[in-house]
């Protein structure tokens, strides 16, 4: 008896991996499909660090007594903003595909079925990311050979990775988080927005929340937005095991916060549904 329960498991555990698989595999494919979007994003990378590089090796040249430019690491912090729009420019409007199912009613088909709505979803965009990041990683590496800039310390590459894939899965929960809003709200854009900025300052987008303040540093370092952009890039300056282990405990502690986050508002929005007989 139970051994034919363990079993019975054990098969519905692979029928769900096989599941996440299949629907990875159709956001990977997607994403190559449309090829010429994804070679547009590489073209608007390569302008991104151009410019951006340009501007904080100025600014890192100057060395101003009394600024941060002092503060700035030897060549900028060019590497540092490449890894940082690697992971940016990965991410996939999932809170755009949430907001269109579940405004449109195009949601009640996926309820009648044994698969969950919310992890196919999810690991549909991770497959997308997934193509995104490589083709990104691809043309960051072309670049820096085609510039000569001297790339990251060999050690910090699977540091980088690790924790950019990683900081990719906490991008995509919380632009989740923003997608589910569409139960209670007609549009998830103004969440978005907030989040998206957020990223901005607490992920240290344009420069390491190191050079904050002392306390927001503190706030931001243990914020999931830290996990989703400054962590990764960190790596980039100055690699560490040390650096890679924090990094992988605060990401680890926020992918699992996160995901019960989305799952308590999924199911208070479906509760919603089925009392209201819609959104």
């Amino acid at each position: 008896m139970t051994s034919t329960h363990l079993h019975s498991r054990s098969v519905e555990a692979a029928r769900a991996a096989s599941a996440l698989l299949s629907a990875f595999r159709l956001g990977a494919g997607q994403t190559l499909a449309g090829w010429p979007v994804l070679v547009g994003r590489c073209i608007f990378y390569v302008i991104l660090l151009i410019v951006l590089s340009a501007l904080w090796d100025k600014v890192a040249s100057e060395r101003l007594s009394g600024t941060l430019a002092g503060d700035l690491p030897p060549g900028g912090l060019a590497l540092y903003i490449g890894v940082t729009e690697w992971i940016t420019l990965a991410l996939p409007a999932v809170h755009l595909k949430l907001e269109d199912d579940i405004r449109s009613g195009g949601l009640e088909p996926h309820l009648l079925r044994p698969k969950s709505y919310l992890a196919q979803t999810f690991s549909q965009s991770l497959g997308a990311a997934a193509v995104r990041l490589t083709a990104l990683g691809v043309t960051a590496l072309a670049l820096l050979a085609v510039t000569g800039r001297e790339p990251p310390a060999l050690e910090a590459f699977p540091y980088i990775v690790v924790l950019g894939v990683l900081g990719v899965v906490v991008g995509v929960l919380l632009y989740a988080l923003a997608g589910l809003m569409a139960f209670w709200a007609r549009r998830t854009l103004p969440f978005q927005l907030v989040i998206q900025k957020l990223m901005f300052l607490l992920g240290g987008l344009y420069a390491p929340v190191t050079l904050y303040p002392g306390t927001l540093e503190g706030v931001a370092k243990a914020s999931p937005f830290a996990a989703h952009l400054y962590w990764p890039s960190a790596q980039a300056i100055a690699a560490s095991w040390q650096g890679f282990l924090t990094g992988l405990a605060w990401q680890g502690l926020w992918i699992v916060l996160l995901s019960l986050a989305c799952v308590r508002l999924w199911r208070a929005g479906l509760a919603k549904v089925l009392r209201e007989g819609g959104v």
